[in-house]
């Protein structure tokens, strides 16, 4: 029986230390401390992101730490990955990037309320936009996950400037928005799915502005929807690669669900 818990152990560490793709990078992950609890097994992993050169970017969990862990409620294991590991594989996924949209040929509706918006502040400016006025966005510094039990949220910095036109180098203004998106997980055969949910500005800041001072709330919804418009796309595109859970199928089954606490996501076989 010892040499048979043995296998088994020695089993299911190769599982757990199995590397998980993300994009050009990798998670990689090392036994820290097992524990025995009543008829369980739970082990402490250490995780570590890699990139394309194998050189080790990023560190986590290297001591033991409090986690909410969930109790089984029958099933046969449950793998909780802490709140920044999770965020890590998200930053993964979507680096800063910028963006440069041709709004009255993209979404020429949005580009006529952002006209209409921009003319309650300055009609002098609003007749200033012609056809080619640009949109561009910066997503700074990189997401931040957010979670709580049953429910998550991705919160970005960005930056956006609208220019009259093409040409010109100077922006109308600039705006700094800390924006939020609703996270919403889900399983797809072995995979961890992430689909965001429309943006809403939170908070918006007038960072610079070539038409004078002017209360950038007057911008907030008609620049959600642009964010809301360009970004989420975009972004999900890039998340609808997915996070393999190999470890799963690896074990017998055949699909994974999951859950969330105040701290960490929680993946279980999914029952048949």
């Amino acid at each position: 029986m010892k040499a048979s818990f043995e296998d088994m152990y020695a089993d299911l560490l190769h599982l757990v230390r199995v590397p998980v793709s993300l994009s050009s990078d990798h998670l990689e992950f090392d036994l820290l401390s097992p524990i025995i609890r009543s008829n369980a097994i739970q082990l402490n992993l250490a995780a570590k992101l890699l990139d394309s050169q194998g050189n080790v970017t990023n560190w986590f969990n290297k001591s033991a730490v409090s986690l909410t862990i969930p109790t089984l409620d029958g099933a046969p294991f449950s793998l909780t990955v802490r709140q920044d590991v999770v965020n890590a594989v998200i930053v993964a996924l979507l680096p800063p990037e910028e963006f440069m949209v041709l709004l009255d040929y993209v979404l020429p509706e949005l580009a006529r309320r952002l006209k209409s918006n921009i003319k309650m502040i300055s009609e002098k400016a609003a007749n200033q936009l012609q056809r080619t006025q640009i949109v561009k966005i910066l997503t700074q510094k990189t997401p931040e996950l957010l979670l709580d039990y049953g429910s998550a949220k991705v919160a970005q910095q960005i930056v956006l400037e609208v220019f009259a036109t093409s040409e010109v180098r100077r922006p109308f203004f600039t705006l700094g928005i800390e924006a939020n998106s609703e996270a919403q997980f889900y399983t797809k055969d072995d995979q961890l799915m992430l689909n965001l949910n429309e943006i809403s500005s939170h908070r918006i800041h007038l960072m610079n502005s070539g038409i004078g001072l002017f209360n950038p709330g007057l911008l907030k919804d008609i620049t959600s929807e642009i964010l809301t418009s360009v970004l989420i796309p975009n972004e999900n595109g890039k998340l609808r690669s997915g996070i393999p859970m190999s470890m799963i199928k690896a074990l017998g089954f055949e699909a994974a669900s999951w859950s969330l606490t105040k701290d960490a996501l929680v993946i279980t076989p999914a029952s048949s």
